[in-house]
């Protein structure tokens, strides 16, 4: 029976995540591209649309993502463009919001980033934090663990602090203690 709870809870949120990835102005995918590991992400936030292609770096960047049991992260490729460092760190955290596939799902992708600066190594993110997006104690360790490996794996990054709402907390979600700023 209890087996059973288990298997509806992991697809109730499948279900969630999914809807919550399809909505709010995501950009709609056909399932052929998502089946592929390697996709491209582009930043977006502050960019104007004249900038041309030639103009931007491409690179190809560690995602971390979470396995359907909520126990473990699962990495997988993409490519980003940007064009500056902080468009680099708006389009890894774009990635990081999107699934990767059926075994790799997003433990961000309800959370809104808001902001994203680097500044001599250290990268400010402020984000807003929807009910919705609140996961229990292992989902939030994952969450943070795969956002750390994330924006670490850059050489330009040596400290990452993460707000609330532009306050600094204690907890994201109630349940990991957050350094402030966590240090490579």
């Amino acid at each position: 029976m209890r087996q059973i709870r288990t298997t509806i809870g992991l697809l109730l949120l499948g279900a969630a995540i999914v809807t919550a990835a399809s909505g709010c102005g995501a950009k709609q995918k056909s399932p052929q591209d998502s089946a592929n590991t390697d996709t491209s992400v582009t930043a977006s936030a502050g960019q104007s649309e004249q900038a041309s292609s030639s103009d931007k770096k491409k690179q190809s960047i560690h995602i971390y993502y979470s396995d359907q049991d909520l126990t473990k992260l699962v990495e997988l490729n993409r490519e980003i463009e940007y064009d500056s460092p902080d468009t680099m760190i708006s389009a890894a955290l774009e990635a990081l919001q999107t699934d990767g596939g059926s075994d790799a799902l997003s433990l961000w992708s309800k959370v809104q980033f808001k902001t994203a600066v680097v500044k001599d190594g250290a990268v400010t993110i402020d984000l807003h934090l929807p009910e919705e997006a609140r996961l229990g104690a292992s989902g939030e360790m994952l969450a943070l663990q795969a956002l750390k490996q994330t924006l670490f794996q850059f050489d330009e990054v040596q400290s990452i602090d993460v707000l609330l709402d532009g306050e600094s907390v204690e907890t994201l979600m109630g349940h990991e203690e957050l350094s402030h700023p966590f240090v490579k």
